[in-house]
């Protein structure tokens, strides 16, 4: 009976620490994406964001830059 208590235990303690995981990733993609949309609109400039998110926010500056670089080369 004290195994399975014991079982039971750890994978609640394991569902409890992927739903932390998931919400602090969650909030910081947010946070990247809000970054980048502020810098794209001309809000802010890249120094101006967190040193945290900084490499993250401009490798997604330079990808959607790519994306619009391939449009226009298209035309």
């Amino acid at each position: 009976m004290m195994n399975l208590q014991m079982a039971i235990l750890k994978v609640l303690q394991m569902k409890l620490l992927k739903k932390i995981k998931n919400t602090i990733l969650g909030g910081k993609t947010m946070m990247i994406n809000y970054f980048a949309m502020q810098i794209e609109l001309g809000w802010i400039t890249i120094e101006q964001v967190p040193k945290r998110f900084r490499k993250q926010v401009q490798d997604l500056l330079d990808l959607s830059h790519a994306g619009l670089q391939d449009d226009n080369t298209a035309e």
